[in-house]
């Protein structure tokens, strides 16, 4: 029994230092090593689409994604009934929750059995595609959602504090006006029993676009208007008047972000759910936890990169060095698309067809030379904020959009988990 123990705790350890790696890449030699397999095997996992490479500098030479091998290492660990499944389940692993609102595919997410890309390419209204996600139902004829005046028109309240701080901390300020909006429809017993919750999501997500206004030279909460669409919202807030391409354009780059199965944000949003928290606290637990690095404020570190390497002469060759040295390139790689997303490329194809702002245009072609050189391939953050270039959007408003149009699927995820009479709740393993 103690020498079990002392095994478990050894194989804990191990667990731990492997998540530890300081590299985004390895070798050849170093993969094959950390899962303690032949190349052979190494190769066969990336030919099964398990691991992604990249092009090294030599080329002769590839390299190999760590967080594929890591997952691949513990994935193994528990297969060999070393260690709890949920080590594995929790991070990209095996299926924890059962859903019929979004399915990940090759293609990208389907929505209720429809691609997203395919929604974008037919010019499907944004609202159509929410209320897709919330019941399963598709209107033919797009929708214009009427405004609760209740809501947008109390406005968000907020201090001079949280009006500073908006543009840095955007998800904070959407998580803090969510549950204003919450507490305005009476209690939570209330709004759990009595309330429509398809109503109160219609309201949310108009009142959240005045948001957006921060990024705006004025600098402030913008209220929608009466019948607006939430795109022309959103540019009224952000101080755009749009072209009707650029409606289509931005429209597009919402219903690609509505949903993606369980990330952080719906995880965190069907926790609450599971434990009978009311709609507008199951979307401020999304919002804070998608506040941190890996997630909303991913577009910030990629913005950082796309503005030095725009205004960079030796670019290429710090990128050559970044990817030699093992670093991976901020907005390049998605662990769930080994073959690159396409929400990325679909949005990129369109930006290549447009006529582009000089700052897009450059921007693009760089991204095309990492692609063609590297074999990296763009996520959909990178083509997110290449489209915010393209309609000369305010700097940070790309993780603002990204928030707006994610709250369509937290929404259905909230209520599709008030289905279920499971309160999540995994156990932990105390080493």
């Amino acid at each position: 029994m103690l020498g079990n123990s002392l095994k478990l705790i050894n194989l804990d350890r191990t667990i731990n230092m492997s998540t530890s790696h300081t590299k985004d890449f390895m070798t050849s030699d170093e993969a094959a090593a950390w899962l303690n397999v032949r190349r052979q095997t190494l190769y066969s996992y990336v030919s099964r689409g398990l691991v992604r490479s990249v092009q090294s500098q030599s080329a002769r030479e590839r390299l190999y994604a760590s967080e594929d091998l890591e997952r691949l290492r513990q994935r193994s660990i528990v297969r060999d009934g070393q260690a709890a499944v949920a080590a594995s389940a929790l991070n990209l692993g095996p299926p924890i929750v059962v859903t019929s609102i979004t399915e990940i595919t090759p293609m990208g997410p389907r929505y209720r059995g429809r691609l997203a890309v395919d929604l974008a390419a037919q010019d499907a209204c944004f609202e159509q595609v929410a209320e897709l996600l919330w019941s399963g139902i598709w209107h033919d004829e797009p929708l214009v959602w009427q405004p609760a005046k209740r809501v947008t028109g109390r406005g968000i309240m907020l201090d001079e504090l949280t009006r500073t701080m908006a543009r840095e901390q955007i998800a904070e300020v959407f998580a803090l006006a969510v549950m204003q909006l919450g507490m305005g429809r009476g209690t939570v017993q209330r709004r759990l029993t009595q309330g429509r919750p398809m109503e109160a999501a219609r309201g949310v997500i108009q009142a959240l676009t005045g948001c957006l206004g921060f990024y705006s030279k004025a600098g402030t909460y913008i209220p929608p208007n009466s019948s607006s669409t939430v795109v022309s919202s959103v540019f009224r807030a952000l101080g755009k008047f749009p072209t009707e391409a650029e409606q289509r354009l931005l429209n597009a780059t919402l219903i690609l972000l509505a949903d993606h199965e369980l990330s952080p944000g719906t995880f965190a949003a069907r926790i609450a759910a599971s434990s009978g928290s009311a709609l507008h606290a199951c979307l401020a637990a999304a919002l804070a936890a998608n506040s941190g690095a890996e997630v909303t404020r991913r577009y910030d570190s990629i913005e950082q990169f796309l503005s030095h390497a725009t205004s960079n002469s030796n670019t290429f060759a710090d990128i050559g060095r970044r990817v030699k040295s093992g670093q991976g390139i901020p907005g390049f790689e998605h662990p769930m698309y080994p073959s690159g997303d396409p929400r990325a490329e679909w949005l990129l194809t369109q930006l290549r067809r447009r006529r582009l702002p000089e700052s897009a245009e450059k921007a693009l072609s760089i991204v095309a030379r990492i692609q063609a050189h590297h074999g990296l391939h763009p996520r959909h953050e990178l083509a997110v904020l290449l489209t915010c270039l393209a309609l000369r959007l305010p700097t940070g408003a790309a993780s603002g959009l990204f928030m707006l149009a994610r709250l369509a699927g937290w929404v259905a995820h909230v209520l599709e988990q008030r289905l279920s009479p499971t309160l999540i709740r995994p156990r932990a393993k105390f080493v």
